[in-house]
């Protein structure tokens, strides 16, 4: 059978002879027999797998790719011929057959291929615990097509199975298609997310149902939380699929759950009666427009009120809640406009009013594929035979977040899950004495049972942070203002020791003036005598195919870091290849893009390591050519911060600034040090007077709030310093 060609970027050559980026970028300049790209672009090309091995072999550079390594570089070279759900659908029905039938010899035609594939869709559905929507599933599925790439493919699963098993190799392939990002109609829900979702549903007893189960995600949590049956609709067969062949891998580990995956459009067309389940737990598309509004006015769905156009989260909503049982949970994912919506205020109101609606909380940014949304978990439970609700609890999952950002990590997800679900557990337990806890532990500005009868005004708006008091802070001390005193009154005697003379720059002979020509940036980096580069994107603003690269952790520059004269401030996921996105070192000019004016400035060994944001251009100077102090400085001058702006053009308050084409005059290598000496020593005074600056700003903010804190008898004693002290003189 014929080999398909498989092909690797720079960043795979690196990962399979275990070196670095930037060594394959040096084998790529010195050997004239490095193979050629195959394909990609110039600033990622791609090559082929073999003729790399073959190379690397000739060079004496032994390389032993992974199998499971393998297998992923040929599911990317897949993607031209076939959708990766249906890649991953074809590969995972491969692998459950020989996780159920070990010691299944591979055939060596397509056709055999054929007859295998029919024979492990056979065996898929009749498992353990798969329900008749599966089968149906299965029965109406088009038959995949065997071309050259994808036997290669279902080769080197088989390979992967051998060397790591069948349900490993399958749930890494999961994890790292599921990762690369949102895609169009479907959005992967973290594990944390889904399991702390399926706690707030309660104990486990009946039917778990998903009316959006995607790769069933939820379907998984419900059954490790210890539902017997989960229950799912999906409108992509391929997903659908996918979510089947999960829960039949887990099934084939653990005790079996029964399960059933249905497609359709589950507010067109449910598949399972209503009122049946004991819990529904969602992660529903977000601002559908079509979701069938004109067909579906007369739903007996809608209990609370017919859901305006935009509102297709309260439709998938109302529709979990009509499929649950009397006194059945219903936990939803959703967007925190949903909260505050003025065309959903009605239903808003009804679900208070019936006490359907139990809690309102507030996840941290970042939380699920909506990075820039601080998304919402809707707990509620259909209303039964009890009195509704008088109380509504809201919660602010970030409300006691250490500094920093917080990340969606196990450790973060353990640490949001346990602050929830004990803020719930005493909601459950007391609701109308819920909140009463001094201390430390108290859940002010975290967490509040708040009177429904608060709520039903003319916005019924239940976004968690209107309604929380503000986090109680402590007061800070005498002692912690006057450390803080004490550091800004010697920052102020070192700006006065540094404060420079008026210039006095060096005199140039008349010869070195009238011979001293100029080139721009662009055309000093194309003669060698500077490293020219921007950032690759990072995770946020890639394409799902890009973000299944290889990416590391890293800390981020800014445009803003750079004009304020500060460390790198954020923390991102960037491409780990060098050669795409090359981290800082000490010693590289620094120009942000964006600003009220061009400052260029020099890395410290505190940027060394971190990595450019997009608004940030690096400047690596050749040292016996051009001098970094020099350059920066002019940059950061009148002159080239107006050659910049004329090249480009203004966005609102800042101007965008396009450094590549600004002329810089070439002076002789001594010259060049000699102002660059001048520069660093005014960057110097500029990066103390900013600590000034900064410093001074918080010491009186601490200093008001200490003040206020005696005020509200919050304070540890007075605190208040005086700043009639002497005047700082220089020495």
């Amino acid at each position: 059978m014929a080999r398909e060609r498989v092909e690797v970027t720079s960043a795979d050559i690196a990962r399979i002879a275990e070196v670095k980026p930037t060594a394959v970028s040096n084998w790529r300049r010195r050997h004239d027999d490095f193979p050629q790209p195959v394909g990609g672009t110039d600033r990622s090309p791609r090559f082929d797998l073999a003729q790399v091995e073959a190379w690397l072999r000739g060079q004496g550079k032994t390389a032993v790719i992974p199998a499971g390594q393998r297998l992923w570089q040929a599911f990317d070279s897949v993607r031209g011929v076939m959708a990766p759900d249906d890649a991953l659908g074809m590969v995972g029905l491969l692998l459950l057959h020989l996780r159920q039938h070990p010691g299944v010899d591979l055939p060596a035609s397509r056709e055999g291929f054929s007859r295998l594939m029919q024979e492990a869709e056979h065996s898929f559905v009749a498992g353990r615990g798969v329900g008749a929507g599966v089968t149906d599933l299965a029965a109406r599925a088009l038959p995949f097509e065997y071309g050259a790439r994808q036997l290669h493919l279902l080769s080197a699963a088989a390979e992967a199975a051998a060397a790591d098993g069948p349900a490993q190799t399958f749930d890494t392939l999961c994890s790292r298609l599921l990762e690369g990002g949102p895609r169009a109609g479907f959005a992967a829900t973290p594990p944390g997310l889904a399991q702390l979702m399926v706690e707030l549903a309660g104990p486990a007893e009946g039917t778990m149902l998903d009316l959006a189960c995607g790769s069933g995600t939820l379907l998984l949590a419900g059954a490790e939380h210890g539902y017997t049956r989960v229950h799912g609709q999906e409108l992509y067969p391929a997903l659908a699929r996918l979510a089947a062949l999960r829960l039949a891998f887990r099934n084939a580990a653990e005790a079996p759950v029964s399960f059933d995956i249905r497609t359709n459009d589950a507010l067109r067309q449910p598949e399972y009666a209503r009122g049946r389940a004991a819990a529904a737990v969602c992660n529903p598309p977000f601002a559908e427009r079509n979701w069938g509004y004109d067909e579906l006015t007369h739903s007996p769905s809608w209990e609370y009120g017919v859901p305006a156009r935009p509102e297709s989260e309260l439709a998938w909503l109302q529709q979990a809640l009509a499929h649950v049982r009397h006194d059945g949970a219903v936990v939803m994912l959703l967007p925190p406009a949903v909260a505050a919506r003025p065309s959903g205020r009605r239903i808003r109101a009804e679900l208070l009013r019936r006490g359907a609606l139990r809690a309102v909380v507030s996840l941290p940014p970042g939380a699920a594929a909506h990075y820039a949304l601080a998304l919402q978990l809707w707990v509620l439970k259909r209303p039964g035979q009890d009195a509704p609700a008088q109380r509504l609890l809201m919660v602010d999952a970030a409300g006691r977040e250490a500094a920093g950002p917080w990340r969606a990590d196990d450790a973060g997800w353990a640490t949001v899950r346990g602050l929830v679900m004990e803020a719930w557990t005493d909601f459950t337990a007391d609701p109308d004495g819920f909140g009463e806890r001094e201390g430390p532990a108290s859940w002010g500005g975290v967490a509040r049972a708040v009177p429904v009868i608060d709520l039903l005004d003319e916005e019924v708006d239940l976004s968690p942070r209107r309604h929380l008091p503000l986090p109680t802070v402590p007061g800070i001390s005498r002692a912690q203002l006057i450390s803080k005193h004490q550091r800004l009154s010697a920052i102020l005697s070192e700006l006065i020791r540094q404060l420079p003379e008026v210039p006095s720059p060096p005199t140039l002979a008349p010869t070195v003036v009238a011979d001293a020509r100029t080139a721009t940036l662009d055309e000093l980096a194309k003669s060698g005598a500077l490293f020219l580069r921007r950032a690759a994107p990072t995770a946020a603003g890639r394409g799902a195919e890009e973000v299944a690269e290889n990416l590391i952790e890293g800390r981020v520059l800014t445009a803003g870091d750079v004009l304020r004269g500060q460390t790198p401030s954020k923390v991102d996921q960037i491409p780990a290849d060098e050669l795409r996105n090359p981290p800082i070192r000490q010693g590289d000019v620094l120009i942000p893009t964006l600003g009220d004016r061009m400052v260029a400035r020099v890395a410290t060994a505190d940027d060394a390591g971190a990595y450019l944001s997009p608004t940030v251009y690096l400047a690596r100077v050749d040292p016996s050519v051009l001098d970094p102090w020099f350059v920066a400085g002019y940059l950061s001058s009148s002159d080239g911060s107006r050659q910049a702006e004329r090249l480009t053009s203004t966005l609102g308050a800042s101007t965008r600034f396009e450094p590549r084409r600004v002329r810089v005059p070439l002076l002789p290598l001594d010259t060049q040090r000699a102002y660059g000496d001048e520069f660093r020593r005014l960057a110097e005074f500029n990066r103390t007077l900013s600590a000034a600056h900064d410093l001074g700003q918080q010491l009186v903010r601490d200093a008001t709030d200490a003040i206020t804190a005696e005020l509200s008898g919050v304070g540890d004693g007075p605190c208040a310093l005086s700043f009639a002290a002497e005047p700082v003189r220089a020495t």
